[in-house]
């Protein structure tokens, strides 16, 4: 699937949909571009990095087209780039016994990456062309699993290189997942590159109280995303629960919904949860601009507004905030890729998922997230106008 020699393959136009302000929409010129595996049932993107030697890479789950038998049809597969996303390297599978789905890339500066997979650490020092390092993730403080989806934070030094890590992980307590309980959320720490962790906390400001029909419930978040703002300011994405109108529905995780919240004394107290999406929108990931402004890319699995479903449109967006996380101009939502979908009485079902973003050399965003319709990696190359 390398592209040097395909037409079918490469960036092509592509539309994408800026809300103008007043509930209609300005496009702006953007590149679109949609891998496949050569064998295989399908790919789903899962991260994407531009590293400092001018290389891209692209990581993903590849799912081989046999039984799910707990995950294990899925495997982390790696493709690069070295022309800025034009063609690609085929599609390899990451050596040994690697399985499930690569959550939490990280790029820690010369040549040197991590990402997490069915409860387990990968580390590369070659630029991603092998990984022969691999320790267990250790479980939460509860005893529980530690489940992940997001980007983490990195903070480097002044050459670039990581020093120190923080990731948000979830468990439902050893308990099974159930839409009325609150999710478990933790944050911790790592200064070795994700090897060990410490300085784990259960921030009390991500639990609220939503009154529905008469009852109180206790609503929290799960998977999320991290950013360190250009004031230091740390501010994370999270995905919030599912609301409580949705309890009686026959439904999965695709209406659960997204807010934000900022510390302010660097991951210490957070500032309670902002709901900007309270169904139908998460997985989100946060990119610092060179501007300052921090952009979100997050997934459509239901475009409920107001209460209720407003279209049936899936896909992928973003949003930008221009004071370190605090508002987000979601009047000027930048549509990055969208389609039309409905499934029968499924009507909840998003039929996407997924995503990362990166900032390329050129100044510019490549994004990349799953379409399940298209069954390959969907790729946007754009700009915040």
């Amino acid at each position: 699937m390398s592209g040097k020699n395909r037409e079918d393959l490469g960036w092509k136009p592509h539309p994408l949909k800026q809300g103008d302000g007043r509930g209609g929409w300005v496009v702006h010129p953007a590149e679109y571009q949609l891998l496949h595996p050569r064998t295989g049932r399908s790919i789903c993107p899962f991260g994407v990095a531009q590293m400092d030697n001018g290389e891209i890479i692209l990581i993903g789950a590849w799912h081989d087209g046999g039984e799910w038998r707990e995950g294990r049809a899925e495997h982390p597969v790696t493709a690069f780039s070295q022309d800025g996303g034009q063609s690609w390297i085929e599609f390899e599978t990451i050596g040994g016994e690697a399985w499930g789905r690569p959550m939490m890339l990280a790029y820690l500066g010369k040549g040197e990456l991590t990402f997490q997979a069915s409860h387990m650490r990968y580390f590369s020092s070659d630029y991603g062309r092998t990984w022969p390092e691999r320790v267990p993730v250790p479980p939460a403080a509860n005893g529980s699993f530690w489940a992940s989806e997001g980007n983490p934070l990195v903070d480097r030094d002044a050459r670039g290189r990581a020093v120190r890590l923080a990731e948000l992980g979830c468990n439902f307590g050893g308990k099974g997942w159930t839409p009325r309980e609150p999710t478990c959320e933790f944050l911790r720490w790592s200064r070795d590159g994700g090897r060990t962790w410490a300085d784990e906390t259960m921030p009390l400001a991500w639990r609220w109280q939503v009154e529905y029909e008469g009852r109180t419930y206790t609503r929290s978040v799960s998977e999320g995303s991290l950013v360190r703002a250009s004031n230091g300011w740390l501010v994370a994405a999270l995905r919030t629960d599912l609301p409580p109108r949705y309890f009686d529905a026959p439904h999965d995780d695709s209406l659960e919904g997204l807010g934000r919240s900022i510390s302010q004394d660097d991951g210490q107290t957070w500032s309670p949860v902002q709901v900007l999406y309270d169904a139908g929108r998460h997985h989100p990931h946060l990119l610092l601009l060179p501007s300052g402004d921090i952009a979100m890319t997050l997934i459509v699995r239901d475009d409920v507004q107001e209460g209720r479903l407003a279209s049936y449109r899936r896909g992928c967006e973003a949003i930008l905030s221009r004071d370190h996380g605090l508002s987000w101009d979601v009047a000027h939502t930048c549509v990055l890729d969208d389609f039309e979908f409905r499934e029968g009485a499924k009507w909840y079902n998003g039929e996407c998922g997924h995503l990362y973003s990166t900032l390329l050399d050129d100044g510019s965003i490549l994004t990349c997230y799953g379409n399940y319709l298209t069954r390959g990696a969907s790729l946007i190359r754009w700009r915040p106008a």
